[in-house]
């Protein structure tokens, strides 16, 4: 597995945001159990972004992973 399996961007009012810039965690399959996933603030690279998933369709430790880093960007 890779680092970027998968990729989620997170868009909004983020006060860290500069323009043109998100925050986006790459991750593979199991993120939580391998410890390999990164979260970076640029642009994200969309010409090597495959295709849109819903957040259901993320595996059950992505989606945790995705809710945490959510959780503290936007400090709730």
């Amino acid at each position: 597995m890779t680092a970027e399996r998968y990729t989620a961007v997170f868009t909004g009012l983020l006060g860290l945001k500069r323009p043109g810039e998100y925050p986006y965690l790459t991750m593979d399959e199991d993120p939580l159990g391998s410890g390999t996933y990164t979260l970076r603030r640029d642009r994200p690279p969309y010409e090597r972004l495959g295709r849109e998933i819903s957040f259901e369709d993320l595996p059950k430790g992505c989606r945790q992973l995705v809710l945490d880093t959510y959780r503290r960007l936007w400090n709730l």
